[in-house]
Formats: structure tokens, sequence, C-alpha cells
């Protein structure tokens, strides 16, 4: 029985010493890649600053990969971490995309009805029938069209109004938001406000249905039909409904052009131009509600891309991979595609891309090896002109992602 019992000791003993191996194994593989990814963010900045000497913005990046998670920075401070807050500006389409596709999943909406039908189990239509939604084609529009932009709604936001249009309205020649800030810089922007520009303008850019423009003024128009069919206001209802359930507590969604501060710990955001740095850390976000309007961490916006893609978040999984995944070809060049709130980059997988004056944002999931990534910078560079910015973003952002997941996937 000795004898046994010193067998079964030694046993108990190997597979200890065996367990502490393979733990020490998988923490020296992580440190390694976490060494990886720092030297590869390094490099990349260091890079990028060598065709930018005057460049003082940094960039963070944050992956996760199955049950592992990495944060690097480089050029932002030694003591940045992943809940550091940042504007993640178009990302936020995405989580107004979810929340129409959850308000669907529960029979409340229907992403194939028209703009101009009735909400289920009333007599409401999913936008007012007022004169500032009198759109072109409104009765053509359906949710799932808005939500792909493929609606050839106006986006006001981004095109300034035409001095050719026969309408009498003061803003010809002008960028609207430009036009309202430069008398009020704190003017709190609405949805009905933002569509009427539409609507008096009488612009378009198709048919619905026929073509493809990216348009934020379609998403304000997707904010509106979620208050109506919640009835709630739009920041309650994603807080309440997609926010916090997906686990995100360091996020907000602000409204007001008042409210135009960035919660600590926060990164400034920076424009370079002309070789001069302007701090444009606090802005007006109102006019980009449900399109622009989320503050974030890259653990909340890994965190919640993470959960939602995989069909762990607020949106069963048959939503996500049927609707959300379900893209259509874009036609820019080196495109993939564009779903429901949802862009498809080749060979980085599916998420979004964001850009608010100060900060560039890129998030990516590959459900095929259940990559996360979410990378950000917090200057615009603006020393050329918006080519430079789309450099910055492909060059910056996109090829530290893909590099990224190239090291992860080479893991030994």
């Amino acid at each position: 029985m000795r004898a046994e019992r010193i067998f079964f000791s030694l046993i108990a003993i190997s597979v200890l010493l065996i367990g502490c191996a393979d733990d020490e194994i998988i923490i020296n593989q992580h440190d390694k890649l976490q060494i990886s990814l720092q030297q590869m963010i390094d490099t990349a900045l260091s890079e990028y600053k060598e065709k930018v000497p005057d460049y003082p913005g940094g960039i963070a990046l944050k992956v996760i990969y199955g049950k592992e998670t990495f944060f690097v920075a480089s050029g932002m401070g030694t003591s940045v971490n992943g809940q550091i807050h940042f504007r993640a500006a178009s990302c936020t389409k995405t989580f107004t995309a979810t929340a129409i596709l959850l308000l669907h999943q529960q029979g409340k909406l229907n992403i194939n009805d028209h703009i101009t039908d009735t909400i289920p189990g009333t007599s409401e239509t999913y936008v007012p029938d007022i004169p500032a939604y009198n759109i072109p084609n409104k009765n053509s529009i359906t949710i799932l069209d808005l939500l792909r932009h493929r609606a050839g709604v106006f986006d006001i936001s981004n095109d300034d109004i035409p001095d050719t249009i026969s309408a009498p309205v003061p803003y010809k020649g002008m960028n609207y938001l430009t036009y309202k800030m430069t008398t009020d810089a704190s003017h709190t922007f609405n949805f009905d406000e933002l569509v009427q520009v539409v609507a008096e303008t009488g612009l378009s850019y198709f048919t619905p249905g026929t073509g493809y423009h990216y348009s934020n003024t379609g998403y304000s128009i997707l904010g509106k039909i979620i208050e109506r069919v919640s009835q709630q206001s739009y920041r309650d209802y994603l807080m309440e409904n997609v926010i916090l359930p997906m686990g995100m507590l360091n996020s907000f969604m602000p409204v007001l052009g008042s409210d135009q501060e960035i919660p600590e710990p926060n990164m400034p955001g920076y424009v370079l131009y002309n070789h001069e740095v302007y701090n444009v850390t606090n802005s007006n976000i109102s006019a980009n509600v449900a399109e622009g309007n989320l503050i974030t961490s890259p653990d909340d916006l890994s965190l919640f891309l993470s959960k939602l893609l995989s069909g762990n978040g607020v949106l069963n999984f048959n939503t996500v991979n049927s609707l959300m995944m379900n893209y259509l070809p874009t036609g820019g060049i080196g495109a993939g595609g564009y779903g429901c709130g949802l862009s498809y980059t080749n060979n980085l997988g599916y998420g979004h891309s964001g850009a608010h004056e100060g900060y560039l944002s890129l998030m990516a999931y590959d459900p095929e090896i259940d990559f996360t990534v979410v990378a950000f910078t917090n200057t615009w560079n603006l020393n050329e002109d918006m080519n430079s910015l789309v450099y910055q973003l492909i060059n910056l952002l996109e090829n530290s992602c893909y590099k990224s997941k190239a090291i992860i996937q080479n893991r030994e």
C-alpha cells in the first residue's frame, strides 16, 4: 500500500509539473506575442513619422484572439491602457445597425419595410408624416436600404449643398453643419433638423436600391426610427439595450451640442494642418448622433465586436450571419462590401472605420480564426489634403491591423 501511495503521489506531482510547464509555455508565448505586437506598432509609427516628421500623434492597438487579449500603444505615453477614451466616430453605425436588427429580431420592426410603412402593432409610420421627412424617393426607401447605404439619401455632413439648386435656402454652396456652427458652436442638432435639409433641397444620389453611397444622414433617419419604434431616446435605447448589456461600462453617447468633452482618462485629439498642430479634443458631436457620436475605449470596442459577431451578444447567431454580415459590393477600388452597419475588408474581416476630427479608428473581426482587432490614432494629418488622411488610415491603421493578424496567425 505504501508503494502504491508513492506511485500515485509521483503521478500527481508529474501532472502538476506538466500543468505548470504548459502554463509557463502559454505565458511565455503570450509575452512573446505581446513583444512582437509592440515592436510592430513601434515600427509602424516610426516609419510613418519618417514621412510626416511633425506628426504629434500615436497609435493604440487592442487584439482579442480566442481567450487571449493584447494591448499595445506607441507615441501615447507609458501610462496608456485599454481603457483610454477616444472618439470612435463612424464605428457608431455598427451600434445603430445592431439596435435596428435587435428590434427586427424582436418583431418590433421589419427591415424590409419601407420607411413610410406603419410600425407593427401601431398606426404610426416609421418616419413622421411631416414636411421635414418629405425627402426624395421617400416611398421607395426601405430600412434595409438605409442600413446598407443604398437608399440614395444625400449626406449633408460629408457633402456641401450645391449652389446650383433651385431651393431658396441660405446655405447654398456651404456645408450645412458648418453654416449652423459658425454662429453657434454649441448648437444642438437633432434628427428632424438634419433630415429637413434633404427635404428642403430635394437632393438625392440615386433611386433607392440602385447604387451605393455612404450617407451619415441615412443613419440619422435610422436613429429616428429607433426612437419611434422603441418610444425611447436614441441614447437611452442604445445604452439600455446594446451598450451596457454588452459589458461596455466605459462608453458614452453624447447628444447635446454643449456636451463636448471626453471623459477621463482620454487621449487628446489633434489636427496637423500646414505643419501647425491644433487641439480638437472637445467637439460638438450632436450632428453625428446615430452615425458617429460614440466615445469608447479599445477594451470596450473590441469586446463589443468580438461578442457581437461571434453570436454571443444581443443579436443571435442567425441575425448576425444572415443579415448583418450579408454584404453587397460597394464598387470601390480594392473594396470588399457593406452589409448592415458593417463593412467587409478583404483578408481582414468584418468591422468599420471611423473618422472624426482628431481621431481615426478601425475595428475588424475575422470569424474563421476568432480574431478581433481595434486600432486608433489621435491625429488627423492634413498637411497636404484629404488624400493624406486616407493614406494615414490605410498605411498606419489598416496595415497595423493586417500585420497584427499575421503575427497572431504565425505564432509558434
